[in-house]
Order: structure tokens, then sequence, then C-alpha cells
């Protein structure tokens, strides 16, 4: 990869950790790469999770990480909302993390909003369904975190938030107008002013071809796809810069 990467962008679910399991050799693999000065991001469309939760689930792990180095689908929501929708008002179907986020930016959240927003919610129910549909049948505007349909853990794949999302959109007919999560390069911006990088001193790491590939190529930037998730060698059908077998393997 040579000496022009000054910033790796990490994805997180199948690529730093699996569940509430470190990736073997992936915490070593960050203390490497900071030893040699290269910025270490963390991005995951989850929105189960503000920055500070974020952080606090790595830093439990044994990595060394800091808040402002994590962005993940909440911190985008509620950052996109604030800048893009001011003033209006929100109904959430997700979890903490969403509620967190959206009350530091100071964006009101109610049960008859302006916006429905859609991510992970593993409390999902039929009244939530029925209030989120309600609000889009009024003309409410729908905005996803991610249209991930499973993420990895210990025991195997579960449903994602791309699986939320579809209910509220079969019933309302209605789907987002826009998914803040990767593959959108909407969070690029914010991840060059906060840290002082370039895109073409940036690579993406990740396991899913459909959202960490795909971000980089929307971004412009290098990628490299890590086979410790989601993505197998034999379903690796377009072109990738860089494969490995895991962080672990990561060579630059």
């Amino acid at each position: 990869m040579g000496g022009m990467i000054k910033a790796m962008i990490f994805d997180l679910d199948g690529t730093i950790y699996i569940g509430k399991t470190a990736v073997p050799g992936a915490i070593d693999k960050i203390k490497e790469l900071r030893k040699k000065d290269v910025k270490t991001i963390f991005l995951t469309n989850a929105a189960t999770m503000s920055r500070k939760g974020i952080a606090e689930k790595l830093q439990n792990m044994g990595f060394d990480v800091q808040e402002n180095e994590c962005y993940g689908g909440a911190y985008l929501l509620a950052r996109y909302i604030s800048q893009e929708h001011p003033g209006k008002s929100v109904y959430v179907v997700g979890e903490k993390g969403i509620f967190e986020e959206l009350e530091k930016v100071g964006v009101k959240t109610a049960d008859e909003a302006d916006i429905v927003v859609a991510g992970l919610d593993r409390h999902f129910t039929y009244e939530k369904l029925a209030k989120a549909h309600r609000n889009l049948s009024k003309g409410a505007l729908f905005i996803a975190s991610n249209l991930d349909p499973t993420f990895p853990t210990e025991e195997g794949s579960m449903p994602g938030a791309g699986s939320i999302v579809a209910a509220i959109e079969k019933g309302s007919g209605k789907a987002p107008y826009v998914v803040v999560g990767k593959p959108n390069p909407f969070v690029l911006e914010l991840i060059e002013n906060d840290h002082g990088v370039k895109k073409e001193e940036m690579l993406m790491v990740g396991d899913r071809i459909e959202t960490d590939i795909h971000f980089a190529h929307n971004c412009g930037i290098k990628a490299a796809l890590v086979l410790s998730g989601v993505t197998k060698k034999e379903n690796i059908k377009e072109k990738v810069d860089y494969v490995f077998d895991s962080v672990a393997d990561l060579e630059f």
C-alpha cells in the first residue's frame, strides 16, 4: 500500500469484532498502526449506540480508541437531520443511541413527527410499526440509518436494520428517501474535516461489498475487503484494491 495511507477507516461488525468478541489480532493491528502514525477511524452503519457507546464497547474489548474516532449510524442520522432538516421533529424506530445523538444536537422526538427514522431495533413491536406507518401516511419523511439485511454474531447472522426498514416500507409503500450510512458518502466530509486527512490518503477496511466497498468506490478512496465477516472469497464479483483474511493480515 505504500506510504500514501495516512488514515484507515474500519468497519466494526465482522471486521474489528464479531458480536462481543474482537477479531483475533485486531487489537495488536490497531496498536501497530498508531505507532506508525496512521489515523484509525471506526465507522459502523449500526445505529444502536452513540459515539460514546461505540468507544466504550471498543475500549472494553481492549482497543485504544477515542470517542471522536468513532462514527455510527445514530450519529450520522443526528448530523444529517440537524443539517438538512433543522427544527423538524422525529419519530424513532430504533434504540438508545439514536435518542442520545438526536438529543445532543437538539432534535426533538415525538410520536407525531415530521420525520420517521429507522435503524436496528431489537425491541421492534407492531405498535412501533403502526406509529411509523401513521406518520408516513400523513406525509412524514422516511430516513434510514442503513439497509444492511443482517449483521454477524457469535451465533451466526441476525436480522439487521434493513429488515426493520423493509417492514415499515412494505406497509407504508414508502421507501427511505435517504439512507445515511454506507455506501452513502455523506460521512466522508465529516471525517476529512475532523481528522485533517484527504480522501487520497484514506483506506476503507470492511467485510461487506455492498456497503464498505461500495462506500469506498462512491468516495473515490481505496478499499480493502476482509474475509472475517459476511463476504467469502467466492462471492467477490468486482474489483477490490486489496483482499485479506482479516485485519490482522493488513499489510501496508
